[in-house]
């Protein structure tokens, strides 16, 4: 059987239309930001604030099947059961990405929290896999939404949702007062988890001592060209080797052949979870969801009718490299590599809209096409901490 017909045809998010976040009105613009100091942070004592947490009812990453049908080279298929530690030795911070898509400006709203649907594509092709190696910790935050970062004032507005963030952490820190931690993020989830570092853990050198690693994928981390610290950290490097501990991984993914075509930015980090050392390095499981629950990410029916399974997984058909093109842009691009014998096809269509490098090129999957390696990473890391 030929697997041509694995196509992942996502619509199109078009920032101009709203989209169908439940709980989030298109309001238009939210009211100028006061003087009177950040608002008061959610209270995360309660339950009815995350997402993930070990211990409580409901936890969606232990709830979630997480199931996925492995496509051989040969193109046979096995499926592959999700296993949970039952005593891991660490745990992972995660911070979702934007998911607030509609026309609304500004942070959403309290309500909005309620429904987690939104925030389970991401949480579960992000950070429940991690289940397997840590305790996983998701809060939920009052996160700016996707039309708010074209305004003037996106920063003051990143500020407010920050404040949500920080008192997540410090009550994971109170929940877990001495246990090792990697801290994870995408997109505005690595904005938030940027700041942690630099504000709460980089300051501090028994928080830096517990750090395994940071996943800091899809952001604004910047370093300059050839350097591992300055940019955004001075005392936290980019992570050069598997065994290091302490570092950073961040990274943007484009495609072979669609490179970034937005004004470059060259201190824009790239590090390479399949070669740390730098270098072309093969992607050992790039995982790929069958359905979404996010309407601008929808994926078409007949993949879902053709597995039941929640993921597929392609082991060693892609391959990544950091690259610098002529323009100066610094990004990990996804190539398609198969070895001989392999017949397997490309399934994701690096030519549709969602994927333009004018917009935001593989972004929507820039954990999926190397989970494995980063999983293996973290595993690594925890490993030289002696965990």
């Amino acid at each position: 059987m030929r697997w041509t017909w694995i196509c992942l045809l996502l619509v199109a998010c078009d920032p101009a239309t709203p989209g169908t976040d439940a709980g989030l009105e298109d309001a238009g613009p939210p009211p100028p930001m006061t003087d009177a100091g950040p608002r008061a942070p959610l209270d995360y004592t309660d339950d009815a604030y995350w997402l993930c947490r070990p211990g409580m009812d409901g936890d969606e990453c232990l709830t979630a099947d997480l199931t996925a049908t492995v496509i051989a080279p040969d193109e046979t298929t096995s499926v592959l059961e999700h296993t949970v530690a039952t005593d891991p030795a660490y745990d992972c911070f995660y911070v979702y990405p934007t998911v607030a898509l509609s026309g609304r400006q500004g942070t959403v709203p309290e309500s909005a929290l309620a429904d987690h649907s939104l925030m389970l594509d991401p949480l579960l092709s992000q950070a429940a896999p991690f289940t397997s190696q840590c305790r996983v910790f998701a809060p939920l935050y009052r996160q700016i939404s996707f039309a708010t970062y074209s305004r003037a004032d996106a920063q003051d507005y990143l500020e407010d949702a920050y404040v949500d963030i920080d008192a997540a952490f410090e009550r994971y820190l109170e929940l877990a007062p001495d246990r090792p931690f990697v801290i994870m993020g995408h997109s505005q989830g690595a904005h938030m988890t940027r700041r942690l570092l630099q504000r709460v853990i980089a300051p501090d050198p028994a928080l830096r001592a517990r750090m395994i690693a940071g996943l800091l994928i899809g952001g604004d981390v910047l370093a300059p060209p050839g350097a591992t610290t300055g940019g955004s950290f001075d005392d936290i490097p980019l992570c050069t080797s598997d065994e290091e501990v302490g570092c950073v991984i961040a990274y943007r993914t484009f495609a072979e052949g669609y490179p970034p075509t937005t004004p470059p930015n060259p201190e824009v980090a790239c590090t390479n979870p399949a070669a740390l050392a730098g270098g072309e390095g093969r992607l050992a499981g790039t995982y790929l969801p069958t359905r979404t629950n996010q309407e601008a990410f929808s994926i078409q029916s007949d993949l879902t009718a053709m597995f039941s399974t929640p993921f597929v997984m392609l082991p060693n058909l892609y391959a990544a490299e950091c690259v610098t093109d002529a323009e100066g842009h610094h990004y990990l691009e996804i190539r398609v590599r198969p070895e001989p014998g392999d017949l397997r096809e490309n399934p994701v269509p690096f030519d549709h809209t969602l994927f333009s490098p004018a917009l935001l090129g593989l972004h929507v999957l820039d954990y999926n096409f190397v989970l494995a390696d980063l999983q293996r990473v973290v595993a690594m890391k925890a490993t030289a901490m002696g965990l």
